[in-house]
């Protein structure tokens, strides 16, 4: 009886062994790996999610930067020739200051800078006047329709009171055409 005890007593820890080492070898072989692979694959669906996120912004901001370009566009684009432009250019700067009481000491037209994608038109200005008259011209320049800019300003006192001599680099932007941008 004692070795009927003892051998459905080994015959149960042999089992038990059989299904711990069963459960061991199923574990390792089949359910650690897929564990891991698991992990895995959150990891790359939450970098998946994280670039996802970006490029929506990306979109957005794309879209938000074509709605503002098509604004500005037409106030860049280019209505011919470089002389054409340059003339334009100078025409427009005469019309601002034509209407104030200044005198005008020298336009100098510089060389076009051409950059990848625009031109860019300069003028040097040089002018006399009231101190008034020579800050509504700064104010129609900054308030002007198309997009001109004040580079550069020098300010220089002269005898009579409240007069300035004054200095302008005035650039503006124009979009290159297909044909001159390549």
């Amino acid at each position: 009886m004692v070795t009927a005890a003892k051998n459905s007593r080994e015959k149960l820890l042999g089992a038990v062994v059989v299904v711990i080492v069963a459960g061991l070898l199923t574990f390792t072989l089949v359910v650690n790996p897929q564990l891991k692979e698991r992990a895995l694959r959150l990891e790359r669906m939450n970098q998946l999610e994280l670039k996802l996120t970006k490029m929506k912004g990306d979109l957005l901001a794309k879209e938000r930067i074509d709605d503002i370009y098509s604004q500005i566009e037409p106030l860049i684009a280019a209505n011919g020739t470089e002389q054409q432009e340059i003339s334009l250019f100078t025409r427009e700067l005469s019309n601002l200051y034509s209407r104030l009481n200044v005198k005008i000491l020298s336009v100098k037209i510089l060389p076009i800078s051409n950059e990848e994608f625009y031109r860019r038109l300069a003028v040097k200005v040089e002018m006399s006047g009231h101190i008034r008259s020579i800050l509504d011209f700064i104010l129609s320049v900054e308030t002007y329709r198309n997009p001109i800019r004040i580079e550069r300003l020098d300010l220089r006192a002269q005898e009579i009171v409240d007069n300035i001599r004054a200095s302008f680099l005035i650039t503006k932007v124009v979009a290159k055409t297909e044909t001159q941008a390549d």
